[in-house]
């Protein structure tokens, strides 16, 4: 394991040699691909967390997403091969993810959604209702899952605006540029605003959440 983070090491700083402790930990706490990286800045030891679906994936789309943890560790604007193939590896994962999680409320907006903007083209993902009040609503790429606050259900303009939202990450993916990955490009942006009245649906979501303490708009939908 050791010998393949150094691999990733190195392929992003040739210049300099690797002088960490480093380690691979395949963790059940993970769905989908999801991952994370740690370091000890007095032992130097760096821990690379995956789920445990990773272990099967080929070495060389597991080097991009070392690589990719490794410049987000040390701040490192990068572009390699791996990277790139770690990347069209999350955007296409979606294809291959079983659909076991539905909601009758969360379905039937999806199927509003999807008819309405995506010309009924959009393939249905998981669906899931969250209990949390940090977020209205989030789109792994990973599981391909859609999730909403159980706080928007009684709410369906706002409900299907927040889907439409999420359905945009499933469908524009992500740009990536020097190892960072930009979520909200103008073009998602442009897309978000076709939504009709979304400045008065965001208004009543303020409305609704501050209610509950919860502040700041932009950082309710995610990712």
């Amino acid at each position: 394991m050791v010998g393949m983070i150094e691999e990733a090491f190195m392929e992003l700083f040739p210049e300099k040699e690797f002088s960490y402790s480093a380690k691979i930990k395949y963790s059940g706490r993970f769905k989908g691909y999801n991952a994370n990286v740690q370091m000890n800045r007095f032992s130097k030891e760096i821990i690379f967390n995956l789920s445990k679906q990773w272990r099967s994936v080929d070495k060389k789309i597991k080097l991009g997403l070392l690589q990719e943890l490794m410049c987000r560790l040390f701040k490192k604007k990068a572009k390699t091969t791996n990277m790139d193939l770690y990347n069209i590896f999350i955007k296409q994962a979606h294809l291959a993810v079983p659909k076991t999680k539905s909601h009758p409320v969360l379905e039937s907006s999806f199927n509003r959604v999807n008819e309405k903007f995506f010309a009924g083209m959009m393939d249905v993902p998981n669906l899931k209702i969250s209990e949390g009040l940090r977020t209205l609503g989030h789109y792994d790429y990973g599981t391909d899952t859609v999730s909403v606050t159980r706080h928007l259900l009684d709410h369906d303009d706002c409900l299907d605006y927040v889907m439409y939202h999420e359905l945009l990450h499933k469908k524009h993916k992500f740009k990536t540029k020097n190892g960072r990955h930009f979520h909200h490009t103008a073009e998602f942006r442009k897309k978000e605003k076709e939504f009709p009245n979304s400045d008065l649906i965001e208004k009543k979501l303020s409305k609704i959440l501050t209610k509950r303490k919860i502040k700041g708009f932009f950082s309710w939908l995610s990712p």
